[in-house]
């Protein structure tokens, strides 16, 4: 049996549809329906009813797919075991995050892990939507927010992400520095269209402190962060944004911390960096070497 056509039939039930599936490798959607065809018809069952708006798995189908994929996995993994035991770190790795955090803090640390690890090629898919590790393929996710509930998936930290409120000096220059969080609701806001972030932002001097809330008047809404930081640089208002995002901005003086002396947050105060990746017997070299270099 040829196993790339029980990998094309797992892509399938996983991804949902031919055509996502199809998505997913950068193939036409009757080639992957040509290679279901082949495995149900050399197996004599039907994997997949098909109907013109949904594709279910049969029952056979379910049992069948259930089995080869603790199957294929322990390929998978005796094969990665075996070329890390032979060899320097190789192969496919395959790494969401937002695109904000990839493209501020992941890309930069990139040139580096490639000129550590030339066998290794790395796949970014970068998307401010939840990715689904299993049914995407996906080796390792970078999250950011509390620690995640991710059930069956390993979770580790790597490195705490404080907020801060910052302004540009021509903006200060025009509008006057707030000298207290209550003086904010005098200011122009630049806001995260996320929810948590247009409700008042949270205040306290130390680590247990009596919080403060405020929030600035809403000037401008925008959905990414990227552009945010853009529209503070240009003296737009002032905005809440995590470290990783201005920390450089600070250093140079394009941007002003606010309010140094203060923790801020737009939600819980415990916010992280973390990986993310699927629980399995074996991790391979090429995944542990990622993470490695990250936290370095």
């Amino acid at each position: 049996m040829d196993d790339q056509l029980l990998r094309t039939a797992l892509l399938v039930a996983r991804a949902g549809s031919f055509a996502a599936a199809a998505r997913q490798v950068g193939v036409d959607p009757s080639s992957i329906s040509r290679q279901v065809a082949a495995l149900e018809d050399a197996l004599g069952i039907v994997i997949f009813e098909r109907t013109t708006r949904r594709l279910d798995l049969t029952d056979a189908g379910r049992l069948y797919l259930d089995r080869v994929a603790s199957a294929l996995e322990a390929m998978d993994e005796a094969a990665d075991a075996a070329r890390d035991a032979m060899s320097a770190p190789s192969g496919l790795l395959r790494v969401t995050a937002s695109v904000a955090f990839g493209e501020r803090w992941l890309i930069p640390r990139v040139a580096s892990f490639r000129a550590a690890y030339p066998g290794i090629d790395l796949d970014l898919i970068l998307s401010d939507a939840v990715v689904d590790l299993a049914g995407d393929g996906i080796d390792l996710a970078l999250r950011l927010g509390p620690r995640p509930q991710t059930g069956a998936m390993v979770t580790a930290k790597l490195f705490d992400t404080p907020y801060r409120v910052v302004a540009a000096p021509a903006y200060l220059a025009r509008a006057g520095r707030p000298e207290t969080p209550a003086d904010l609701a005098r200011h122009d806001g630049l806001l995260f269209r996320l929810p948590v972030f247009r409700s008042p932002w949270h205040f306290r001097r130390a680590q247990g402190a009596e919080t403060v809330q405020a929030l600035p008047r809403t000037a401008l809404t925008i959905s990414n962060a990227l552009a945010i930081r853009r529209a503070a640089l240009a003296g737009m208002g002032v905005a809440l944004m995590a470290d990783w995002t201005i920390v450089e901005d600070i250093a140079s003086g394009a941007l002003i911390d606010l309010f140094p002396d203060w923790q801020v947050s737009a939600g819980p105060f415990d916010s992280a960096a973390w990986v993310v990746y699927l629980s399995r017997a074996y991790v391979p070299m090429r995944l542990r070497v990622f993470i490695d270099h990250l936290r370095r």
